[in-house]
């Protein structure tokens, strides 16, 4: 972060505030199931980081936490994923609490597949899309990457890219995902991985 930077950062802010232009991108960071710790712990070290260091270039933490974006990889793991959204929705909510920051601010969390967890067989791929889009979901994602079946193989079909854009529609119209606040909330196992 630079003067420069943090004036460019503030202007970018005034003239698109919708835009979140600081993405805490943990994509890298998964490594299979027993990441999930390692994740959530870069998550709030980077984002913690972030708010500390535009600080110190004269920007608030309330001005700098609107830029902030979060996003992470999902594995196959389909309860331990909800369990880590779920937990870093607590763990950054003690950040924000630390710098007095408004809960109704809390800044978007996107979950996009691991790539790790697919494979050449299209119809496993269609699958496991659907039941990590539903971990992601319930997790409480705010925003969701579906790459079509095939897409590993180096070229998609329309039937596939067609089937990735219509998971979380199935998910929000014919599950009614999206009409729940925690679908998870009350499910002991569940609560127990996120604690």
């Amino acid at each position: 972060a630079t003067p420069a930077l943090a004036k460019a950062l503030l202007t970018a802010s005034e003239r698109i505030p919708h835009f979140r232009l600081l993405t805490v991108d943990l994509k890298a960071q998964y490594d299979g199931p027993e990441s999930a710790i390692a994740e959530l712990q870069a998550a709030v070290r980077t984002g913690d980081r972030l708010l500390r260091e535009w600080q110190e270039h004269g920007l608030s933490p309330a001005a700098i936490h609107r830029q902030l974006q979060f996003s992470f990889a999902i594995g196959a793991s389909y309860f331990l994923q909800i369990a880590k959204l779920r937990a870093f929705r607590l763990l950054w909510t003690q950040v924000m609490l630390a710098y007095e920051l408004p809960e109704e601010a809390f800044p978007p969390v996107e979950a996009h597949l691991a790539p790790a967890t697919q494979t050449d067989d299209q119809h496993t791929n269609m699958i496991r899309a659907t039941t990590q889009a539903m971990s992601a979901a319930i997790g409480g994602a705010d925003r969701l990457t579906i790459l079509p079946g095939d897409a590993f193989q180096g070229r998609s079909t329309d039937f596939a890219r067609r089937i990735a854009r219509n998971v979380q529609h199935i998910l929000q119209m014919e599950s009614h995902l999206d009409q729940v606040v925690d679908p998870a909330a009350g499910s002991y196992y569940i609560e127990i991985l996120t604690e």
